[in-house]
């Protein structure tokens, strides 16, 4: 007869987590839109303005870039603390986490017993 195996232990808890938003996907879209936006409106302005309107524009692309920037880290700054606060002070059922088992040092449950 073959010993039996422990089954696997599932430890639940944090089923009312909201997803976590990430910065690496907030970045790059904004990075996106920084790209299309110089790439889009560079030539134009330059064009209608000719080669006097070079230095008015990189000034302005760089105001439009900082504003791209300022908004992203400032809108994920909100939204995080604001899941934050949520989670915090939500009046959801909370569960303890589940007790894991000790398993400190050798021990053989053969020896050791139930209560080992």
């Amino acid at each position: 007869m073959e010993p039996t195996s422990p089954r696997p232990i599932i430890i639940r808890g944090g089923e009312d987590a909201s997803p976590a938003v990430r910065l690496r996907r907030i970045v790059r879209k904004s990075a996106l839109l920084n790209v299309v936006i110089v790439l889009t409106s560079f030539p134009v302005l330059v064009l209608a303005g000719g080669p006097r309107a070079v230095v008015p524009a990189l000034a302005i692309m760089a105001g439009i870039t900082l504003v791209i920037w300022t908004v992203t880290f400032a809108l994920f700054s909100c939204v995080s603390i604001g899941r934050l606060l949520w989670i915090t002070f939500s009046h959801g059922p909370r569960r303890k986490p589940a007790v894991t088992p000790r398993t400190v040092g050798l021990g053989d449950r053969w020896l050791d017993g139930p209560g080992g």
